[in-house]
C-alpha cells in the first residue's frame, strides 16, 4: 500500500520521503517497534501518512504530543480511533484516522446521506472486492479480521450496479461499525461484503470462511512491487434505510481499489491542509464535506453515483 500511496502523492505534486526499516538512498529509516526511530524521523513541518496497522499507534501518539499532521490509511479497528481520541484533548498535533477509500470516502458519503435523511434508522454498507486484485498484507489481515469476528454472518440482497448486479451479500465487520464515529448516532449499521467474481462469492457464501477466498493463503493478494495496483471494478454501496425501506443509496465507484485508496488519501490531505489549525484526532467526515471532497475525487477517478 505504501508504494501506491507514495506514487499518488508524488503524482499530485507533493515532495515525498518514504520511511522504511532498511532505507535506501533517499529514504528515511523508521521502525514502528522502535520509538526512538519515530522521534528521529518525523518532522512537525511535514505531513505524515501511515499505511501500517501497527497496534501501538506510536506515530499517531507522537504527532498528537509533539505537533504536526498525520493521516492513517491502514483501516485499523474502530477501537484504535477511540483510544486516540481518549488522549487527544488539547493535543498540539492533528491525526486523521481511516482516510482511505473504505473506510474514508464511504464514511463521508454515509454522513452526507444522513444529512439528507435524518429520519433514517439504519445504514447499509456493502464493500465490493475482488478475490484476485492486488492487496497488501494489511489488507489481507483486515479481511481476515472482519470475516472471522463472529461465528456466523447475516446476508442481504442488494441491487449493486454493473458489473456486480443484484447480489446476496455477506455480513462483514459486524463488531466494527464504530468506523462511522458519532455520525451513526445510535442507528443500526449493517455492513456486508461482495466479491466481484461470482464463483468466488458463491464459495464464500457457502463456506462462510475467509480461507475460501482465492489467494487468501497463497499470497495472490499481496501488493505488486511497483505500487500500481489492479484495475478491478469497485462499487462500494451506502444506503439509508427507514422501516425496512431504502430511502436513498450511493455507490463509490472506481477501477482499482488499491490505487484509488491512495488517491483518496491525497484528497483528504488537501482537505486537511485547508482547514483551520486544530489539534486532536478526527474522522474523515469531521474534516470535510462530500461537496468539498467530490471534485478532488472525480479528478482522481473516483465517482460518487446516486441510486
Amino acid at each position: 500500500m505504501w508504494h501506491a500511496t507514495a506514487r499518488a502523492f508524488a503524482a499530485a505534486g507533493w515532495i515525498v520521503r518514504s520511511g522504511v526499516r532498511r532505507p535506501r538512498p533517499g529514504q528515511v529509516e523508521i521502525d514502528l517497534d522502535r520509538p526512538e526511530s519515530i522521534a528521529a524521523a518525523l518532522d512537525p513541518q511535514e505531513l505524515v501518512v501511515n499505511a501500517v496497522p501497527h497496534p501501538e499507534l506510536l506515530p499517531e501518539r507522537h504527532v498528537l504530543e509533539r505537533g504536526g499532521l498525520l493521516i492513517n490509511i491502514s483501516a485499523l479497528p474502530a477501537a484504535a480511533g477511540r483510544s486516540l481520541r481518549a488522549v487527544a484533548a488539547g493535543a498540539p498535533g492533528t491525526v486523521l484516522m481511516n482516510a482511505g477509500l473504505a473506510p474514508g470516502v464511504t464514511t463521508v458519503v454515509a454522513a452526507d446521506l444522513l444529512r439528507l435523511h435524518p429520519d433514517a434508522q439504519e445504514l447499509e454498507i456493502v464493500l465490493t472486492l475482488s478475490s484476485t486484485a492486488p492487496r497488501g498484507p494489511a489488507g489481507v489481515e483486515f479481511l481476515r479480521r472482519e470475516l472471522t469476528g463472529v461465528a456466523s454472518h447475516r446476508t442481504a440482497l442488494v441491487p449493486l450496479p454493473s458489473p456486480f448486479g443484484e447480489r446476496l451479500c455477506l455480513g462483514f465487520g459486524e463488531r466494527d461499525a464504530g468506523w462511522l464515529g458519532g455520525i451513526a448516532e445510535g442507528r443500526i449499521v449493517r455492513q456486508y461484503v461482495c466479491l466481484a467474481e461470482p464463483a468466488a462469492h458463491a464459495r464464500l457464501l457457502t463456506t462462510d470462511d475467509p480461507g475460501a477466498l482465492p489467494g487468501s493463503r497463497s499470497g495472490v493478494w499481496r501488493s505488486p512491487g511497483d505500487g500500481r495496483g489492479g484495475n478491478e471494478p469497485v462499487a462500494h454501496w451506502i444506503a439509508a434505510i427507514r422501516s425496512g425501506r431504502r430511502l436513498s443509496a450511493r455507490t463509490v465507484e472506481c477501477r482499482g481499489s488499491l490505487r484509488h485508496a491512495a488517491i483518496s488519501a491525497v484528497a483528504f490531505a488537501d482537505a486537511l491542509l485547508t482547514r483551520a489549525p486544530q489539534g486532536g484526532c478526527f474522522g474523515p467526515e469531521e474534516v470535510c464535506t462530500l461537496e468539498a471532497l467530490e471534485p478532488r475525487l472525480r479528478h482522481g477517478g473516483v465517482w460518487i453515483v446516486a441510486h
